[in-house]
């Protein structure tokens, strides 16, 4: 009775260990994937990162707002979706608004310049460079320098945004576990934009914006770091979540209903699309000129240049506070409108409370103030900015083509969302994350049109400008993908087009002792050596390194079985994988052949891959795409 109840106690433990067992197996034969399969499993842990970096930066950017902007300033900017109902106050006393700024600008510095100097302006370009330059890889320290710096900066009335600092703790954190889990330089930069995805997606609520955004902004072109984005879409995902744990995810802006009324209103945003490029050319120029013309040549610390632009941004901000921190309730308030939930009584409905002069006004002040903010060393990014820039200027055409136009029945607000996605097309040169984000900020799509009009023009019409220097025209152009031309040709062949070599192989069973396997390695001329357990199943392979190491150990040769040398997980390719991949394991190995697997059962040895074959695979493609076409069959050379 008690046998039966033991037997009976494995077959119920037995239902759950097999598949249990076969889904460690299956992580850690990704695990030793090359590539794609370690990213794919780091990328959700860096969303985890990335979103509670999110939920922390905002959180302490909310402090900053409460306690020094409204308790110190008296200041309440009009909220927006995410906020609750207030009334709208400016800020006073009047020599604290020259003071705070300028002291913000001077705590910023002090850190920036004295603990990680790679920190200063908008982050993002930090995180293009070392992609690009950096092999992926950011100080540990600067994520966190960046955030208390771009915190300060921010709360206590800096023209700068929140997608510089957030990105850098994402993608500072992605970088960091890649280093310590010794991930190829390749893994390490998909892992850093991965964390730069989870960050910007999960702070502005925008999971899917935030993954096209760390593919796109590389390049100052159309191309996009394709082999990304499932990485950013599962990091992004994963922080938008996390975010929504703590804090309620909704729409930053909302918007009264809108339409897109037909081929009649193109013309409209094609004209609103030649303004933002005019205006996005003004604000690279001044954003770039302040930096290298005003601020650079200053002779004084370069810890102290942010108070100066500090001192500078208050001096506007007496007249017009509208162009402090990011902005966002005046773009609402302003330029589109209340929504009924945070109007206040007596206001009208989605109507705007700023006129088409002061939002001119505002577009030009605003590139000033981040000029004065981030050109001088201040910490911030330019997305929050740059969405009020092209919001203003989507407000002020509206009004003034309303204006000109009554019997069209124009609702200014429409050209505030596609003044926002166009603005910051052109200066970003990212078009697919400005429609997407855009609309989720928004939680509109019903402008996609327009939209799609606005982004891809100004795309076409500033070329020559980027407020990210730190971008390169296209891949080719990238020391991040130096000899893609030899990986190109490699992911062209696939194993099955190769000699695999299948005889004279010298497998080793699993059980054989270690004196009877050193005689056999002995008279073999393999360099790598499968192990088959006792139902003729790959278990394991072993290098003749591996003979080596165990032979420092020769006192207890004795006791080593051949499976004792095995190394697990066998890192093997099928006949359907690429040469390239085949290569990348051998790397991974430092070995010169590598098992070729059944794609159906990767414990069937088919044979051994040696760097040879591959290599003159390698030859005799490059050789066949250099050979001039020939001429098809009854053609003749010459005119005819």
């Amino acid at each position: 009775m008690a046998g039966s109840e033991g037997s009976a106690g494995v077959r119920r433990s037995a239902w759950w260990q097999v598949p249990v067992s076969r889904a460690f197996e299956r992580m850690a034969a990704l695990w030793a994937t090359p590539g794609v399969g370690r990213v794919a499993l780091c990328s959700p842990l860096v969303g985890v990162i990335g979103g509670l970096g999110a939920v922390a930066f905002l959180l302490c950017l909310q402090a900053m707002y409460h306690y020094v902007l409204g308790g110190l300033l008296h200041y309440q900017m009009p909220p927006t979706l995410e906020g609750t109902r207030h009334a709208v106050s400016y800020p006073w006393p009047w020599w604290l608004v020259l003071l705070c700024p300028a002291v913000g600008g001077l705590i910023s510095g002090i850190l920036v310049f004295t603990w990680a100097p790679e920190a200063e302006g908008h982050g993002t370009d930090a995180m293009i460079r070392a992609f690009h330059r950096g092999g992926g890889v950011i100080r540990t320290r600067v994520p966190f320098i960046k955030s208390i710096a771009s915190i300060i900066t921010i709360g206590t009335g800096g023209s700068a945004g929140q997608e510089g600092p957030i990105a850098q703790i994402g993608s500072g954190f992605g970088s960091y576990l890649a280093r310590v889990l010794r991930l190829h330089s390749d893994e390490r930069r998909t892992l850093m934009l991965a964390g730069a995805a989870a960050g910007v997606g999960a702070i502005f609520r925008a999971p899917l914006g935030g993954a096209l955004f760390a593919g796109e902004v590389l390049y100052s072109s159309t191309a996009f770091e394709s082999t990304a984005l499932l990485p950013c879409l599962a990091s992004s995902i994963v922080a938008y979540s996390t975010f929504a744990l703590f804090i309620t995810p909704e729409p930053i802006f909302s918007l009264p209903p809108l339409s897109f009324q037909g081929l009649r209103d193109l013309p409209l945003y094609a004209g609103l699309t030649v303004v933002c490029a005019a205006f996005g050319w003004l604000y690279v120029r001044v954003f770039y000129g302040m930096r290298d013309r005003v601020f650079n040549p200053m002779p004084i610390p370069r810890q102290l240049k942010p108070a100066v632009g500090g001192l500078l941004l208050g001096l506007i901000a007496l007249k017009f506070p509208q162009i402090m921190t990011g902005g966002y309730g005046w773009v609402q308030w302003g330029a589109i409108g209340m929504p009924p939930r945070l109007a206040m009584p007596g206001d009208g409905i989605f109507e705007p409370h700023m006129g088409p002069a002061l939002l001119l006004a505002l577009c030009v002040l605003k590139i000033v103030a981040t000029g004065f903010t981030i050109s001088s060393g201040g910490s911030g990014g330019v997305f929050g900015p740059s969405m009020l820039i092209g919001g203003m200027i989507g407000g002020f055409y509206g009004q003034l083509v309303a204006g000109l136009l009554p019997i069209a029945h124009i609702n200014p607000a429409a050209f505030v969302l596609v003044g926002m996605g166009g603005f910051f097309a052109g200066v970003s040169k990212t078009p697919l994350t400005s429609i997407v984000m855009v609309s989720e900020m928004t939680g509109s799509y019903s402008l996609l049109v327009p939209l799609m009009l606005a982004c891809g023009l100004n795309m076409a019409l500033s070329r020559r400008w980027t407020i990210y220097e730190e971008q390169v025209a296209s891949p080719i152009d990238s020391p991040a993908h130096q000899g893609d031309f030899v990986v190109d040709v490699l992911d062209r062949i696939r194993v099955s087009e190769v000699p695999v070599r299948t005889e004279g192989i010298d497998p080793i069973p699993a059980a054989m002792p270690f004196k009877e396997l050193i005689q056999r390695v002995a008279r073999s001329n393999q360099t790598l050596f499968p192990v088959l357990d006792g139902d003729g199943r790959l278990s394991g392979i072993f290098s003749l390194r591996d003979v080596r190491l165990a032979l420092v150990g020769s006192d207890w040769g004795p006791l080593v079985l051949a499976d004792d040398l095995a190394t697990r997980p066998v890192l093997a390719v099928t006949a359907d994988d690429s040469l390239h991949t085949a290569l990348r394991r051998m790397t991974e190995l430092n070995v010169d052949e590598i098992p070729v697997v059944s794609p159906a059962d990767p414990a069937r040895l088919i044979g051994l891959l040696s760097r040879r074959q591959l290599t003159s695979a390698y030859t005799a493609m490059i050789e066949s795409l250099r050979a001039p076409a020939t001429a098809p069959a009854g053609r003749e050379a010459g005119p005819g």
